[in-house]
C-alpha cells in the first residue's frame, strides 16, 4: 500500500503542532517539515529552543501515529557552515528518524567538487545525530543532472546518503523512466510527488514552477505513470505541491486534502491500468 507524506510545502504553516494536525485530519501517514533554515533570511524553526514544544511534537506525533520522514533543507553554497547545524540535526533526531534534505546553490555558484566535499562533510556531522542525508537535485541548480546528483550522494556514501527525487525535477532535468529505473533502489528512501506545467524555456519560470506554482497530480503534463512505474512502489511518496496562486483563499487545511485526494486517485488509476 502507498504511503503518503505531507510536505512542508504544500501547506506551509508556522507552527510544527499546526502541521501535524492538519496531516492527521486530512489523513496522511507521514510529514515533512523545515526546521534547518534553506536561505539565510529564512526565520528559525519556533522547534529551535524550545523544548516544550519540541515535547508537544513529541507527543502529538505519538498520539496520531504520525512520523517525520524527511527535514528540510540544507542549502550547500560555497560559505556552507556547519557550525549552524548542530541544534536542528538534535531536534530532527529527537522526532524520530528523519532524513535531511540537501540542495546545492545555483548554477555557477559553486563547482562540483565544492558541493562533493560539503555534502560529506554535512553526512558525517548528520552520522553522529544517527541521521542520513538526502540530495536533491535540481535543473536550475549546481550538480543539476542525474549523473551529478549521484557523484554528490557517492561523496558521502561512508555514511547514509541517498538521493531525493522530485517529479517536477525529473522532468525539467529531462531524465526517462528507463534513466529512472537504472538508479540503485538502495539509494532512495523518499519520493516527491507532484505535476507540472510544461517545462518553460526561461530560468525565472522554472524557479517560479519549482517553488510557487505547481499542479495536482493528474492535472499537469508530467509522465507520471512511466516515473511512478520505475521507482520503488514501497517508498513514502511526499507530496510537495506548492500553489501559492491560491493566496488566502483556501486554507492549508484545504489544501493539503486537495492534493492528498488526487494523489491518491492517480495511484488508483494506475494500479487499475496496471491490474
Amino acid at each position: 500500500m502507498r504511503r503518503f507524506s505531507l510536505s512542508y510545502l504544500t501547506s506551509p504553516v508556522a507552527s510544527p503542532l499546526e502541521t501535524i494536525r492538519i496531516a492527521s485530519e486530512v489523513g496522511y501517514d507521514h510529514l515533512g517539515l523545515r526546521i534547518h533554515p534553506t536561505a539565510a533570511a529564512d526565520a528559525p524553526s519556533p522547534l529551535l529552543g524550545n523544548k516544550t514544544l519540541l515535547a508537544d511534537c513529541r507527543a502529538m506525533l505519538g498520539d496520531t501515529g504520525l512520523t517525520v520522514t524527511e527535514v528540510e533543507s540544507w542549502m550547500i553554497r560555497r560559505d556552507f557552515d556547519l557550525s549552524q547545524s548542530a541544534e536542528a540535526m538534535e531536534v530532527a533526531a529527537s522526532l524520530g528518524a528523519p532524513r535531511l534534505i540537501a540542495v546545492a546553490d545555483m548554477r555557477g555558484a559553486i563547482e562540483q567538487v565544492e558541493i562533493e566535499d560539503r555534502f560529506a562533510a554535512l553526512a558525517e556531522m548528520a552520522a553522529s545525530f544517527r541521521l542520513g542525508v538526502d540530495f536533491e537535485p535540481i535543473a536550475h541548480r549546481a550538480a543539476g543532472t542525474l549523473d551529478e546528483a549521484l557523484s554528490v550522494v557517492a561523496a558521502g556514501a561512508a555514511h547514509s546518503t541517498g538521493l531525493i527525487l522530485d517529479m517536477l525535477h525529473i522532468n525539467r532535468m529531462g531524465i526517462s523512466p528507463n534513466a529512472l529505473a537504472s538508479v540503485d533502489r538502495s539509494l532512495i528512501y523518499n519520493i516527491h510527488l507532484c505535476d507540472a506545467p510544461p517545462a518553460p524555456t526561461d530560468l525565472a519560470t522554472m524557479v517560479h514552477h519549482s517553488a510557487f506554482d505547481r499542479d495536482l497530480p493528474g492535472e499537469g503534463t508530467l509522465p507520471l505513470k512511466g516515473y511512478l512505474g520505475a521507482l520503488p512502489a514501497d517508498r513514502p511518496l511526499s507530496i510537495e505541491i506548492p500553489m501559492m496562486r491560491l493566496g488566502d483563499t483556501v486554507s492549508p487545511q484545504e489544501r493539503a486534502r486537495r492534493c492528498l485526494e488526487a494523489s491518491v486517485r492517480l495511484l488508483a488509476d494506475i494500479d487499475a491500468t496496471a491490474g
